[in-house]
């Protein structure tokens, strides 16, 4: 069971508001990645059909919008208003609800987690509008504000599906071609083979309207987090969580990641930013956010119509893309519905650069809707309907998607029990995409002991996924393939290296055992074999820096005489401590203490090969078979005799350097007497600077020394 945020999330926050903080919120970070400014359009185009929505105002950082704790009663606020009023609407209303200064708090933490500077989500406000051309007069007179950095016209949105031709089939999840395996569906019964490839542990929050939480099919729905209520319009919603999550239960349908938590955010009475934000603070790193939603845009001047041609994603519009944004820092996959007005994102006409992610990237998974494969026509091509171009990221299916809900396929008798086998549109394609990346992001957090950040997965996905056809034309990207997705995983490049070290006899000496892993490996076998000359005994195995927590070492094979032995290194042997990560650096040292009778020079090799091939070096991973891909074996040189010149310059049987010494010298220096050497000395005992010769430069050092405490002989050793 997946953890309660709201509490921890609350005390982190207690924390942060309590605790000073060295820079105001109104600050920019100099350090940290630069927000890209925002552009006012010189055009504004609410054309005369468009619907019922709001202005939409961000105030500029620094302009002067809270007075006294109260939102927006700052002077260039008051000023705002007073021009909203003139034109016959209602005062502002925050677009974000909650308390300004903890919006900020949080702000702040996530730009310090991503060192980027983020949008003050605080800084928006809104106003409902009805007429189109009180609309373009407000939104121009706006723009010319200096403590505005943009207002806009933001359409209600309206779930992104559309009607589908009923397909007939006896059998719901024989049915659910998206979740068999790939080119056809996702494979999702392939991660389902592995620990959280059903989604245990990640939460997916889906903003739209309503959902049938009650449902038979969706026991998440008992235990959902609900944001901004509930609505009885609620077939969609109950459609959409039905591909993820329903229940794998024989009943119905299973949804791909039917394992996974649930939350749900009404944008009935709610800004879409609001409930992008409130649904970032009930989400860990690695959980979801799905936007089923679209809305009309700019190529109709926002008209509402009944063909949804010329609507368009929801974070064409600045609020949301700030929102977005905010999640994407706070570690929280964003997948959004590309909508379904068969728009052209790459028409620089119609959208400038708003969907070029060189310039402008929410960091969100964007949705397209393609045919599947039992349609009658090409598999993976675009449905007429979907919006396309470079941004679009992923497909799923477009139509004839069965799931729960609208009761077409099957009713019975009540809400908690419809069935559909025609939900459509990229509403049906985007739950197919977020059901696949949460089941994907479980198999991180569960098996590789942590969460997945937006960016990877997203890459991931497209990298591996089935490649749309027939060509990338009217570009909505691959399909999701798990097996692919997960292939990476199955195949890390792991290797182990025994070190090379000198020792000297008799001295146990430790040999550094250097693990290199792309995965996290939580048990260890570690054979040694010490080949050569020399006899070697083995003292013990000590862990390494990067296994200073793991629970056990273990003697499992003892033949250290011989210089053989086998240890096993556990992480969790009842304590549950975490496998080591990926990365490089000592995880062992093997002590080993050659024979008294070893000579210098001889060279003994360390290998792992000689217990055969049940009880060879092995690393335990879920991901790979046991054995790393590379080893190389070490070495252990017998050192040379150590230097121990104790009588260095002295050559009588008194340690001290004296002027008997010194007689000794002149007699060597002048009258040709033989220098003596010790035998543990590489020097001569006259050579005092040691620079091989026996001359009257030794003798002056030595007179110096004796008479005048000059300096003393040299290190012969060195």
């Amino acid at each position: 069971m997946k953890k309660t945020t709201g509490l921890s999330a609350m005390v982190i926050l207690l924390l942060w508001i309590t605790t000073p903080y060295a820079r105001d919120a109104s600050e920019f970070v100099a350090d940290y990645k630069p927000l890209r400014p925002v552009s006012k359009s010189d055009v504004v185009l609410v054309g005369n059909g468009a619907g019922p929505g709001h202005i939409v105002i961000k105030f500029r950082r620094g302009a002067a919008v809270d007075e006294g704790g109260v939102r927006f009663a700052g002077s260039d606020a008051k000023r705002v208003d007073d021009i909203v009023l003139a034109h016959g609407l209602s005062a502002m209303i925050p677009l974000i609800e909650g308390d300004a200064s903890q919006l900020r708090a949080k702000r702040m933490l996530a730009e310090d987690r991503v060192r980027m500077n983020l949008p003050d989500m605080s800084l928006y406000s809104r106003t409902p509008v009805s007429d189109p051309i009180v609309a373009n007069r407000l939104i121009g007179e706006l723009n010319t504000l200096e403590s505005v950095e943009i207002a806009f016209y933001e359409p209600l949105p309206e779930v992104a599906s559309i009607e589908t031709s009923l397909l007939t089939t006896p059998n719901y999840e024989a049915s659910q071609d998206y979740i068999d395996a790939a080119p056809g569906g996702v494979d999702a019964r392939a991660a389902w083979t592995l620990p959280g490839g059903t989604g245990t542990g990640v939460r997916i929050v889906d903003i739209e309207f309503g959902w049938q939480l009650t449902h038979e099919d969706l026991s998440a729905g008992a235990t959902a987090i609900v944001i901004g209520g509930n609505s009885s319009d609620n077939d969609h919603g109950t459609a959409v969580l039905g591909e993820m999550v329903s229940d794998r239960n024989g009943v119905g349908m299973t949804g791909i990641a039917y394992e996974a938590e649930v939350g749900v955010a009404s944008v009935q009475s709610m800004s879409t930013a609001s409930a992008l934000i409130q649904s970032t603070s009930v989400c860990d790193p690695g959980d979801l956010i799905l936007i089923e939603l679209h809305a009309p845009g700019p190529h109709f001047g926002y008209q509402v119509r009944e063909d949804q041609r010329g609507y368009i994603a929801m974070e064409f519009w600045q609020d949301n893309f700030d929102a977005i944004v905010n999640a994407y820092a706070a570690g929280v996959i964003v997948c959004e519905a590309a909508g379904n007005g068969a728009e052209n994102y790459d028409d620089e006409a119609i959208y400038g650069s708003v969907f070029d992610t060189t310039f402008r990237n929410s960091h969100a998974i964007m949705c397209g809707a393609g045919y599947p494969p039992t349609f009658g026509t090409l598999d993976r091509a675009r449905l007429d309907f979907s919006n396309y171009g470079e941004r679009v990221n992923l497909q799923g299916y477009g139509t004839a998607v069965y799931t729960t809900g609208y009761g077409d396929l099957y009713n019975g008798g009540s809400k908690n029990s419809w069935y559909t086998g025609s939900f459509g549109g990229t509403s049906s394609a985007s739950p197919i995409v977020t059901g696949s990346a949460a089941s994907l992001s479980g198999v991180f957090r569960q098996m590789l002991g942590g969460p997945v950040d937006p960016d990877s997965i997203r890459n991931l996905l497209v990298s591996t996924g089935s490649p749309q056809m027939p060509s990338s034309i009217q570009h909505i990207g691959p399909r999701p393939n798990l097996l692919a997705a997960m292939g990476p995983l199955f195949t890390p490049v792991d290797s182990v290296i025994y070190g090379d070290i000198e020792a000297n006899p008799g001295i146990s000496t430790p040999l550094p055992v250097v693990l290199k892993n792309s995965h996290p490996i939580g048990d260890i076998y570690l054979p040694f074999n010490l080949i050569g000359p020399a006899t070697f005994f083995i003292d013990s195995l000590t862990r390494g820096p990067r296994t200073s927590s793991f629970e056990s070492v273990t003697l499992v094979f003892d033949n250290r005489f011989a210089g053989q032995a086998g240890y096993r290194l556990r992480a969790d042997a009842g304590g549950g401590t975490l496998p080591v990560p990926g990365g490089d650096g000592i995880i062992a040292y093997l002590w080993v203490r050659p024979n008294f009778a070893a000579l210098p020079g001889q060279v003994e090799i360390a290998d792992s090969a000689w217990l055969g091939s049940t009880t060879r070096l092995r690393l335990v991973t879920p991901f790979d078979d046991g054995y790393p891909d590379y080893f190389d074996a070490g070495s252990i040189t017998i050192a040379e005799p150590p230097c121990d010149c104790p009588s260095q310059a002295s050559f009588d049987a008194n340690p001290a350097i004296d002027a008997v010494d010194l007689a000794i010298l002149i007699d060597i220096v002048f009258f040709g007497a033989p220098d003596a050497q010790d035998s543990n000395c590489p020097k001569t005992r006259g050579d005092f600077n040691c620079d091989d010769a026996t001359d009257a430069v030794d003798l002056a050092i030595m007179i110096d020394h004796v008479f005048f405490a000059g300096v003393g002989p040299c290190d012969p050793c060195l």
